[in-house]
């Protein structure tokens, strides 16, 4: 019985010593990140049977037990994921309105105004180069702020590429380092406590950067781990590496994609959430979203400026030319159509009509040779092709060369119009102060005169038929220099060597009048001009031009109060998951200072156990 004495009080003292280095590895970590409180499972062991009686024979360790719980850890979690997408969008939107507030940006509407000033004081003095020159530099500087602010904003595009490089990076870190982290555990008997806790660091520091769900393999095997929807990242003793491939069909716009041996999978943007998904966001909708509307500004401004210039005499007495480069220019049309690296498509678009103009990017596809376009908001719409040309939303898509069945190409019809605006003269005398429409015109309708040439005919009116079916051009004695023509015209009417283009939309009776001969001191196409400023020809008709930069810092700014929000309340669920966490898995120093003295004196007493097993041995020895 002093044997079994002995024995029971060792197990005790065993025990109790190791609930004493539990409770001190537990005070030890108190301030370690990650740490999960640790506890011994004790048990009592099998009894004896001795003259039909049963004995206890003691305690053994059964366990040291981690305080941890799955559904808590999986919510800490998806809250981490959430918070790290808002607080990235929330900077994010942050620089980017920050860029809008710049001394840069704030110059675009200032140099804006000040170019219709200078065309109000031209005005008034239409024969004064000087003045005509101060339009110009005017014409200049906005050209130059659209250019810089362009590139300021198309910089950042380069940025966000960079922060994913970083991000995919490290997220391959993780992968291999939770992938040793199986290996060690599979070599080394378990439990694995410690482990677990800096494999549950690895994922929180991975919930980051995307959404992550692990789950334990069968045999003891380690664990998997997914991100976004499902995309194995860890296999167990395997991992697999995240990468950046070329983008399809635009090689700029780099894709996340799934290494797995010798296979490539595509990832979506939409599943991966996290930092990554606002890096995504940024790249692919925001920072893409400025530039279609400052293009759309400047598109619309040029466009206008432009046209009016073709529609009035200069200094000279010529009709106008353009002062900014021509929106429709073959570099320019090309530019709008991105397709992959080895497509042998070739097409062009063209802005007809800039008031239905959309922003964003457009998706188009042969299918079986039926063309689909897919608007920016999503649309899919077949498309009939008339003239080797799509007509959709005011662009006209010219195809000189047919995509192949099956290939898609993307159209971005503002993207780089801020980029392009150039000058296109400075010759003062170019500005066309003096309309070619005469006062006597009287039209009612919706239809456009415009002249495109001026030849020996300077002076004449076309006039609409009573019954709106035919047109007839006149002198300004009402002379009949064309016989009655089919209304609305096919195509240009050249009269004695000047052309002009009458559109449908007149009614019966309107009179179109021009006048081609150089007056001095004429400023009707300068007053047109003024016109621009609060004319709202973009949007259908809602906005005008200064209107779209308004529009665009106060949708930003709109952006940004949301997401302040949205990142207030993702802070408060990752703290509260992290309480719980605490709750559970947290060191109480109190808890542990009392457990101490407890074991302390469980030591203590089964340290006499064994002195009164020893006195026993000795008493015996003694009889001897």
């Amino acid at each position: 019985m002093a044997s079994d004495l002995l024995g029971l009080g060792t197990q005790s003292v065993l025990t109790a010593q190791r609930q004493l280095n539990t409770t001190g590895h537990n005070i030890s970590n108190v301030n370690t990140e990650g740490y999960s409180r640790q506890s011994v499972i004790q048990a009592t062991n099998d009894p004896r049977q001795f003259g039909g009686q049963t004995y206890g024979m003691g305690v053994h360790v059964e366990n040291v037990r981690r305080s941890w719980d799955q559904f808590a850890v999986n919510e800490l979690n998806l809250s981490t994921t959430n918070y790290a997408n808002r607080v990235d969008s929330e900077e994010n939107l942050e620089m980017l309105s920050g860029l809008l507030s710049s001394v840069s940006s704030k110059k675009i509407p200032e140099n804006m105004n000040s170019w219709f000033d200078a065309v109000k004081s031209l005005a008034d003095s239409p024969n004064d180069v000087g003045s005509r020159k101060v339009v110009i530099e005017k014409g200049g500087l906005i050209a130059q702020n659209l250019n810089d602010f362009h590139q300021d904003v198309s910089r950042q595009h380069d940025v966000v590429n960079k922060k994913l490089e970083l991000g995919v990076e490290r997220i391959n870190q993780i992968g291999t380092e939770i992938r040793d982290l199986h290996r060690l555990m599979i070599r080394t008997p378990g439990p694995h406590n410690d482990l677990l806790d800096t494999q549950e660091k690895l994922i929180a520091e991975l919930s980051e950067y995307t959404k992550v769900t692990v789950t334990p393999r069968s045999n003891r095997e380690g664990f998997n781990v997914h991100i976004g929807n499902g995309h194995t990242l860890v296999s167990g003793t395997e991992a697999s590496k995240l990468a950046l491939v070329d983008g399809f069909p635009d090689t700029q716009q780099r894709r996340l994609a799934m290494i797995e041996g010798q296979g490539i999978k595509p990832i979506t943007s939409k599943d991966i959430d996290g930092k990554i998904g606002a890096m995504l966001d940024m790249r692919d909708e925001i920072i893409p979203g400025v530039l279609d509307e400052l293009g759309k500004m400047t598109i619309g401004y040029v466009n206008a400026v432009n046209h009016l210039q073709t529609q009035g005499l200069d200094l000279n007495g010529q009709v106008g030319e353009a002062l900014f480069t021509d929106i429709n220019s073959v570099i320019a049309a090309k530019s709008r159509v991105v397709t992959s690296s080895n497509s042998q498509a070739d097409l062009e678009v063209y802005i007809d009509n800039v008031t239905p103009m959309k922003t964003g990017e457009y998706s188009l596809q042969n299918s079986g040779g039926d063309y689909f376009i897919t608007r920016p908001d999503g649309e899919r719409t077949a498309v009939s092709v008339t003239d080797n040309a799509i007509n959709i939303d005011g662009l006209r898509i010219k195809i000189n060369n047919d995509l192949a069945s099956g290939e898609r190409v993307l159209i971005r019809p503002t993207r780089s119009g801020a980029g392009q605006i150039q000058l296109a003269t400075t010759d003062a005398t170019k500005i066309a102060a003096q309309s070619y429409e005469a006062s006597t015109s009287f039209a009612q309708g919706s239809a456009s005169f415009e002249i495109k040439q001026a030849g020996e005919l300077k002076e004449f009116e076309v006039i609409v038929s009573p019954d709106g079916t035919q047109f007839a051009v006149t002198d300004k004695n009402g002379k009949v220099l064309q016989q009655p023509q089919i209304y609305p015209p096919k195509g240009d009417v050249t009269v004695q060597g000047t052309t002009f283009t009458l559109s449908e939309g007149a009614l019966p009776n309107d009179k179109f009048t021009a006048n081609l001969v150089p007056s001095d001191g004429g400023n009707g196409n300068l007053r047109k001009m003024l016109y621009l400023q609060t004319d709202k020809h973009l949007n259908n008709g809602q906005s005008s031009i200064i209107d779209i930069y308004h529009d665009l810092n106060t949708d930003v700014g709109l952006q940004l109060s949301i997401a302040s929000k949205l990142t207030d309340v993702s802070r408060i669920e990752k703290e509260s998951a992290q309480e719980r966490v605490a709750s559970i898995s947290g060191v109480n120093l109190d808890e542990e200072a009392a457990n101490m003295m407890k074991f302390q004196q469980a030591y203590m007493a089964s340290s006499r156990v064994m002195q009164a097993a020893n006195e026993t041995f000795d008493t015996i020895l003694a009889l001897r």
